[in-house]
């Protein structure tokens, strides 16, 4: 399970904007790349494992957004790179034959603890189809994972089977929110942009 003191944070946020004003100056530490999940693998480390894709950290104090806006985008890209290391830890385990990384029923596990830390932040209401879509994405990783283990491991994943499916419509929801990130905030700037797509691209299967 998710350490405790992780999720209090954004547990916490669900009641109170004041924590979430908190998360937002937690994000302009730049220690974002450093943190753990409880697999022991880092975020910068996940990223790395994914041809040394970049890792853009979010402005919160580019034009376009609201203070409150600013601050839920903090937490949920905090708790979406969390949930890039645990794909990336189910990855691997499927890749080296149970070697590394983390077996499905561990994934699962973590991934549902920040599926509802994801669903207790207070979305405003332009981000509520974003984080619906976020969840709706990382719900179809985890039932692509569980086919994989039904179905022999390794080699090619046919589009056509129960695998290919979830990972073809978690992709799309993820381009859905990208596309909709571009268009509610055109005057986030190209780093935020860097980091929308960061995000999303990294997080993605595909």
């Amino acid at each position: 399970m998710m350490h405790r003191d992780r999720l209090s944070r954004f547990i916490l946020a669900g009641s109170s904007l004041l924590l979430l004003t908190l998360s937002l100056a937690d994000a302009t530490a730049g220690d974002a790349p450093a943190r753990k999940s409880p697999s022991g693998m880092t975020v910068q480390q996940a990223y790395e494992a994914h041809a040394g894709h970049r890792h853009t950290d979010f402005d919160p104090t580019a034009a376009g957004f609201s203070p409150r806006e600013a601050a839920y985008l903090v937490s949920l890209f905090d708790l979406i790179d969390l949930a890039i290391v645990e794909k990336t830890q189910a990855w691997t385990w499927f890749q080296s034959g149970g070697r590394a990384g983390a077996p499905v029923a561990t994934y699962k596990d973590r991934i549902d603890d920040l599926i509802g830390a994801i669903d207790r932040l207070p979305a405003p209401d332009r981000l509520q189809p974003i984080r619906t879509l976020l969840v709706e994405a990382i719900r179809e990783q985890t039932l692509f994972f569980e086919a994989w283990e039904q179905s022999e491991r390794g080699g090619a994943i046919p589009v056509a089977d129960g695998r290919g499916r979830h990972l073809q419509s978690s992709s799309q929801k993820l381009h859905q929110a990208y596309g909709q990130l571009r268009v509610l905030f055109p005057e986030a700037g190209k780093r935020n942009f860097d980091a929308f797509y960061d995000h999303l691209c990294v997080l993605d299967l595909q």
